[in-house]
């Protein structure tokens, strides 16, 4: 309404904008909350959820070395893909072992974990995967991939 004067008196807000801004807000802080509630702390997953019997792995393990040495002997199988499949075997056995993604890991995180003897059996088969020519014969890398599966503990 208008005084004398021409100063019109200020309008109040109407309340529903009020209610509108009050439920935009309280819609945010639950979305923000929905959002980080659940990055906080979690039980640790248990991976290995039986027990696994480490005589059979062992077994198992040995036979695929003892196949990798037959199909190299028999020309089936090139020397550097060879070197490849010990190495995965000697990994797999491991992560199967442990439970640990031991075949994406390094050496220096394998050593990191413990597995000094894992990484130094390892080490020994890698070279011979990316050389041009290998360093040591396949029979040798399949030994020391025997060596790292027996001496598991």
């Amino acid at each position: 309404m208008q005084d004398d004067a021409g100063f019109y008196a200020p309008l109040h807000y109407q309340q529903h904008w009020l209610w509108l801004g009050l439920m935009l807000v309280v819609l945010m802080v639950v979305w923000y909350l929905w959002l980080l509630w659940p990055t906080g702390k979690k039980a640790p997953v248990n991976h290995r959820t039986t027990m696994l019997d480490l005589n059979a792995l062992q077994t198992a393990c040995l036979t695929h070395i003892e196949a990798t040495l037959e199909d190299v002997d028999a020309g089936r199988l090139p020397g550097r893909a060879a070197h490849q499949r010990l190495s995965f075997l000697v990994r797999n056995f491991a992560a199967a072992a442990t439970g640990l993604p031991v075949t994406s890991m390094t050496l220096e995180e394998l050593r990191h974990h413990g597995l000094d003897h894992l990484a130094t059996g390892i080490a020994a088969i890698y070279p011979n995967e990316f050389a041009p020519v290998p360093i040591q014969s396949v029979r040798r890398s399949a030994e020391t991939a025997r060596q790292v599966v027996l001496e598991w503990n």
